[in-house]
């Protein structure tokens, strides 16, 4: 068997890498979090059902991510959204049944 050689000044910028990236990771799981948590800010009347996370896109071109309940918006607001198929869909008109 042969002897490992273990080269202490590759070995520790490997390590350092590895924590940037964990650290990386934390951050965005921490954003994620509070985005979740702004969904009882923001939305304390609605049902949790008709909640979607979109994408509001803003006059220079940015998006962010914000919370939408399906049922209190209106058309107004859904044409600065991120145009996906439940956004289509929630803009067309509403047929009358009888």
């Amino acid at each position: 068997m042969e002897p490992k050689i273990i080269d202490h000044y590759n070995e520790y910028p490997q390590m350092i890498k590895v924590i940037d990236n964990l650290n990386e990771e934390n951050e965005k799981l921490q954003v994620e979090l509070e985005f979740y948590k702004s969904l009882f800010k923001t939305h304390r009347n609605s049902v949790v059902y008709n909640l979607y996370d979109k994408y509001l896109i803003k006059e220079n071109g940015e998006k962010e991510k914000i919370w939408i309940d399906k049922i209190r918006c209106d058309k107004y607001d859904l044409q600065f959204l991120e145009q996906d198929k439940d956004v289509i869909e929630w803009q067309k008109p509403v047929r009358c049944e009888r």
